[in-house]
């Protein structure tokens, strides 16, 4: 009977994996902040039922906190959501629930994928924000690939790419620009 339950749980988490994949694939191909916190919002959802499929539970609260975080980032124009504080606030909300979710020594790559994603997310200037995506991606690249993540393991790859393919974009029309 486990066996029954774990191979669907497999199953079901590839599926919301591979979901949440695609859309972190194209989510640094935007220009608009507002986009690509709103498709940050929808892969932190998928990657939700993802780990929630696989019994992890840092990565689930890191994502979901990620939702109300990126909620909050997608109002930055507006007065409430711009104080220079609102990043550390969530840096301190994301520590005390890495401690209370607490699994193994592995819980700490989730959290410092989270310190620079909210940071990095943070940033109007999309640039800054890709770059500060690198890491984010490195801790969880870890992350899955120790704990068996093929959909984890494939979207920080994935990632990585469309970040790097972003930035030799963003320098080419920079070249052009410079050009003229």
């Amino acid at each position: 009977m486990l066996g029954f339950i774990t191979s669907h749980s497999e199953l079901f988490a590839n599926i919301f994996g591979f979901s949440a994949m695609f859309t972190a694939i194209i989510t640094y191909q935007f220009k608009k902040h507002r986009t690509i916190m709103l498709l940050i919002i929808l892969c932190s959802a998928l990657w939700c039922f993802h780990y929630a499929c696989l019994g992890l539970w840092t990565p689930i609260a890191m994502n979901g906190l990620n939702i109300v975080k990126n909620t909050v980032y997608c109002f930055r124009d507006k007065k409430w959501a711009q104080s220079p504080a609102i990043p550390g606030i969530f840096i301190v909300i994301s520590l005390v629930t890495t401690i209370l979710t607490w699994q193994n020594y592995l819980s700490i790559l989730p959290f410092i994928a989270a310190v620079f994603a909210a940071v990095g997310q943070w940033q109007t200037d999309t640039k800054k924000l890709k770059i500060l995506s690198i890491p984010v991606s490195g801790c969880w690249l870890v992350y899955n690939i120790i704990n068996r993540s093929w959909a984890g393991m494939c979207n920080e790859i994935f990632v990585l790419l469309s970040i790097a393919t972003a930035l030799l974009r963003l320098k080419k029309e920079e070249s052009k620009t410079e050009i003229k």
